[in-house]
């Protein structure tokens, strides 16, 4: 059975020339350079959403808006598009960038032994090859190295679901890398290897 993607770009974006989920999901640096959380996420899934178009991979943006939908209602949008396609078939795949003072790139699921779990593990070795130089952020506890987390979308979604967090942006070296061409089209490239492997399983 063909599988489906389903994407879900982080926060809200900018609307008439407000961003609609600050002060929060952005960052202000004191040089006067600013990143937006939601705009990037958006730069991350419309880069995914391109390259699935010219692949042929069936998908769909959650979002698809400028505006910070509810969680419920992703939720309950996946899961309706995810039970006409089968859960099995379907992942979920919410992308973000991270904050709070530290560096590098992570992925969450849910608590637990699941189908999400060798997803997540794909995206951080893709990620690895794509950023050398850069930090992984793991717990290998449970042997894998996903972090875990009842975050709603990954809680409540009734098919494999994964949350990407690509880098800090309120560290100014990460930010100001990551909003690079280059740096966006590998987060990119990471996203796609590991949906495909998905794809190809």
């Amino acid at each position: 059975m063909e599988k489906l993607i389903l994407l879900d770009a982080g926060h809200g974006g900018i609307i008439n020339g407000q961003y609609v989920t600050a002060p929060k999901k952005m960052f202000v640096f004191p040089d006067g350079f600013t990143i937006y959380e939601g705009v990037y996420n958006r730069l991350i899934v419309e880069g995914i959403k391109e390259a699935l178009t010219s692949a042929g991979v069936k998908f769909d943006d959650i979002v698809n808006s400028q505006k910070d939908i509810p969680l419920k209602n992703r939720v309950d949008r996946a899961n309706r598009l995810a039970a006409e396609a089968g859960p099995g078939n379907t992942l979920f795949i919410s992308v973000h960038a991270n904050a709070g003072g530290g560096n590098g790139y992570e992925v969450y699921t849910s608590p637990g032994e699941t189908a999400s779990d060798e997803v997540a593990t794909n995206f951080m070795e893709f990620m690895a090859e794509a950023f050398p130089s850069h930090r992984g952020r793991k717990d290998t506890t449970d042997g894998d190295s996903d972090k875990e987390a009842n975050f709603y979308v990954l809680k409540y979604t009734i098919c494999p679901a994964i949350l990407t967090e690509s880098f800090f942006m309120d560290n100014y070296e990460e930010a100001k890398e990551m909003t690079t061409a280059e740096a966006i089209k590998k987060v990119v490239q990471a996203h796609l290897r590991t949906i495909y492997a998905f794809c190809n399983a």
